[in-house]
Formats: C-alpha cells, sequence, structure tokens
C-alpha cells in the first residue's frame, strides 16, 4: 500500500516535471541570451538582475527555486548543455 503510493507520487511528479520541461528551457535560453547580450556591452550578471523589473525577478525565482520545478530545471539545464556545448562564451 505505501509503495503503491510512494509510486504513484514518483509517477505524478516525473509527468509534472516533462510538462514543466519545455517551458523551463525556454526560460533558461531567454536568460542565456540576457546574460551573452550584458557581457557583450561589459557589465556583469549582477547588473542584469539589478535592471530587472521586479516581476521578472520573482518569476525567475520561482521558475529557478522551487522545489517542484526541481527535476525540471535539471533536465533543462543538461538539454541546454548538450545543445549548447561547442558554443564559446
Amino acid at each position: 500500500m505505501t509503495l503503491s503510493i510512494f509510486l504513484g507520487i514518483c509517477i505524478v511528479y516525473l509527468i509534472i516535471s516533462f510538462l514543466i520541461l519545455p517551458f523551463q528551457y525556454r526560460a533558461l535560453v531567454a536568460l542565456k541570451k540576457e546574460e551573452k547580450k550584458y557581457k557583450i556591452i561589459g557589465k556583469k550578471q549582477d547588473d542584469m538582475y539589478d535592471e530587472m523589473v521586479a516581476s521578472q525577478l520573482i518569476l525567475h525565482q520561482n521558475m529557478q527555486g522551487n522545489p517542484i520545478f526541481f527535476l525540471a530545471n535539471i533536465m533543462s539545464s543538461l538539454i541546454y548543455w548538450m545543445k549548447h556545448r561547442k558554443e564559446k562564451p
């Protein structure tokens, strides 16, 4: 009984993670583009976050810091790394 409940929770978590994965990946790609843009003009990552509006900061914090999104964050980071590993920063 307990094992089936645990497996059910794990399966639901995996399904949620796979549904969230495209959104997490798009957010990561957009964040990396912003970082590159700021790097080109000579600003630091701190400056990028300082210039963000509050709604963007809250959205970024929720997407990157929420434990529900932990697996989706790891998977999106791995996918981004695999797709962009040949690019040089």
